[in-house]
């Protein structure tokens, strides 16, 4: 790491009246007993004048130094060093020396953020001896903040870095707001923070070593260092502040936290997005020093007293108003054409279908009720990896029509959707979007909440008026590539063996993946457990970290704010195990869900793979394994709709 700039023990003073020893540019704090000269606990003081001006007369500079050697002599013990590791930089580069810090992050769980990277401190050189003196002149008081400067909003897409240090530090770090990829959203963090001066420093090199802001005034002056450079603040700054009367108690937590926010900026961001929160109280928590320790809301009925000791930590009153009445989340416009391009029956649209559902076919013989149903989401997301305007793409042409074969062969049911049910936000995404810019936060939700889409389908159609015994979520990519065997009929004779509810697949063709679920397949039996159960998910991702409470299926409370994925290894490992994991069982991905990935399509031959799952890079070669190989999958030949090239 960068260290502080080194200097020479030249000149030593003592201030006897105070306790406090300077050497050089430094002070040595308190009664410390040290071995050595570099043992001794060094603090650069802050000093506007030389740091090397001469004592009033050399006799009293002698007596200082005399002082200081018999200090080190007497030394009982040595006062061991304490070093702190940070994260390796690439290439060998210095990661940057950070501002001091006597905290710790919060007690609480699932705290966001990270303790702070390691101070340096200097080598020091044994003092030379006395020289002539003159008298020292009265420091000058330290110089006013330099006035700021109103500035205007930068447009969207106009902003423009202004290096005010090339190759440097700042002289006194503030904030750190961790690992943010632009140099313009440091910038407009660092104009939001009260504690932040006119610059902040960041490594376009190297953006994991943080977003960090100059305190006033120091932004000018730090230590060289070839991977950082010192920007100005081009964002106009925030005058609204937290007073210290906004304080409710200071240098404490809450006793009892209710949400976390993840990284926020500032009290009044965080104030903000308390107040739109019911499941807060009228109490948050917040550190101005550490913002990516995140803005935490206190439990409602007390939640702000009984909390413990934290120095950089405050406990806030609220101090924005909260909504009168709460606006309904936004929706976004029909997908036009949605289904356009999908293999669709032809035949009048069954009734039961849920939301806008469409029937690719329903092989059940004779017709009726009951049966295995597959269901498949098919949602135009905005990269268009699944077609746009009826275009479909080779490989999701094959795979859709080798399910529907699979299906016709063994009388299954099999329906997909492809509008995705609104409103896409949840209220927590929206809220943490600042409700702003809808269209932006759909995209950036887009991914997870189209897998949550399908634990919505599992609930829908665990309730269907048809009855269905069985139902298989089966992700788009992911094809039944056995034709010759029954493999769902297969997996229920295995489960009722087992007395289990639910079937879910690992991840064992990868190196590390044995015992971790794929949520790509979920082959559920339907009972009164899981009927409850995907109920419990999707309520559960509503929530986000607020917390589902007293699940239907027995969990007393966990949280599902991520990816869907990430719930059901919850459940299966973690919070929920002990009443999710007696009703489940875990299969072999090599047999039940193959990834195509890495080599693993050439295995669509082999008669013990059941499932092939195209996941992402891999997705393009679908169409050749399933439409040019040895084996008609698709049921069609080369000129029905899942082979034929368009």
């Amino acid at each position: 790491m960068p260290q502080p700039p080194k200097r020479a023990f030249s000149r030593t003073a003592c201030c006897l009246s105070c306790g406090l020893t300077v050497l050089g540019g430094f002070l040595i704090i308190g009664d410390v007993s040290v071995s050595k000269l570099s043992d001794l606990e060094l603090v650069p003081r802050v000093w506007h004048g030389s740091v090397d001006e001469p004592f009033a007369d050399a006799e009293a500079e002698a007596e200082a130094d005399a002082k200081v050697e018999a200090a080190l002599s007497q030394a009982k013990s040595k006062r061991p060093r304490e070093e702190e590791h940070s994260s390796k930089p690439k290439e060998g580069a210095p990661a940057p020396a950070a501002a001091p810090q006597h905290n710790h992050a919060p007690s609480a769980a699932s705290s966001s953020g990270s303790s702070s990277p390691s101070a340096s401190s200097s080598a020091a050189a044994k003092p030379p001896s006395p020289s002539p003196a003159a008298a020292a002149p009265t420091p000058p008081p330290p110089p006013p903040p330099p006035p700021k400067v109103d500035k205007k909003p930068i447009p969207p897409g106009e902003y423009t870095p202004k290096k005010m240090v090339v190759h440097a530090e700042c002289k006194a770090q503030g904030a750190n707001f961790g690992n943010i990829n632009t140099l313009e959203e440091c910038d407009r963090l660092a104009a939001g923070m009260d504690d932040c001066g006119e610059g902040f420093m960041f490594s376009e090199e190297h953006p994991d070593w943080q977003c960090r802001c100059c305190t006033e005034g120091m932004s000018k002056g730090g230590p060289h260092s070839e991977n950082w450079d010192v920007y100005e603040v081009q964002n106009p700054r925030s005058t609204a502040s937290t007073s210290e009367d906004g304080i409710y108690k200071k240098g404490r937590e809450c006793g009892a936290q209710a949400i976390n926010f993840g990284q926020v900026p500032s009290p009044k961001l965080c104030s903000w997005m308390v107040a739109q929160t019911p499941e807060c109280g009228d109490y948050f928590m917040f550190s101005k020093a550490h913002p990516e320790w995140a803005c935490r809301c206190c439990s409602p009925n007390g939640g702000q007293d009984n909390g413990l000791s934290a120095p950089v930590w405050n406990v806030y009153k609220l101090f924005t108003e909260r909504p009168k009445v709460v606006d309904p989340l936004p929706t976004a416009p029909p997908v036009p054409h949605a289904s356009a391009g999908l293999p669709i029956a032809s035949d009048p649209r069954p009734s039961w279908l849920e939301r806008e559902d469409d029937l690719v076919i329903d092989a059940r013989n004779p017709p009726g009720h009951g049966g295995i149903l597959i269901l498949q989401a098919v949602l135009a997301d905005a990269r268009a990896d699944w077609g746009k305007g009826g275009l479909r793409p080779h490989w999701l042409r094959a795979i859709l029509a080798t399910n529907r074969d699979h299906a016709r062969r063994h009388g299954h049911v099999m329906v997909l959707r492809s509008q995705p049910t609104q409103p896409q936000l949840t209220k927590w995404q929206w809220r943490n979007c600042f409700m702003k810019d809808f269209e932006k936060c759909v995209k950036e939700n887009e991914r997870e909440n189209f897998n949550w889409e399908k634990h919505l389908m599992m609930r829908d159609y665990m309730l269907s008026s048809q009855k269905f015994t069985h139902i298989l979520m089966l992700d788009a990519d992911a094809a039944l590539v056995n034709k010759d065997h029954d493999t769902l009929r297969q997996i229920a004779a295995i489960m009722d063996e087992k007395g289990k509810d639910v079937f879910l697949t690992d991840e064992d063709w990868l190196e590390h993946g044995t015992g971790r679920i794929n949520g790509g397949l979920m082959f559920n039996k339907v009972t009164p457990f899981t009927v409850n159960l995907y109920q419990d998910t999707f309520d559960a991702h509503l929530k986000g970290s607020a917390r589902l409470q007293n699940w239907r299926i027995g969990v007393p409370d966990m949280e599902c704010s991520s990816n869907e994925q990430i719930c059901l290894n919850d459940l299966w490992t973690g919070r929920g195990k002990e009443w999710f994991a007696p009703k489940a069982m875990m299969a072999s991905g090599l047999i039940y869900n193959r990834g195509a990935e890495r080599g693993g399509e050439k295995y669509i031959d082999d008669p013990s793979v059941e499932v092939m799952h195209w996941m992402g890079g891999s997705k393009a070669s679908a169409g050749r394994a399933l439409c040019d190989g040895p084996r008609d999958f698709t049921g069609e030949g080369p000129k029905g709709y899942g082979c034929k090239q368009k």
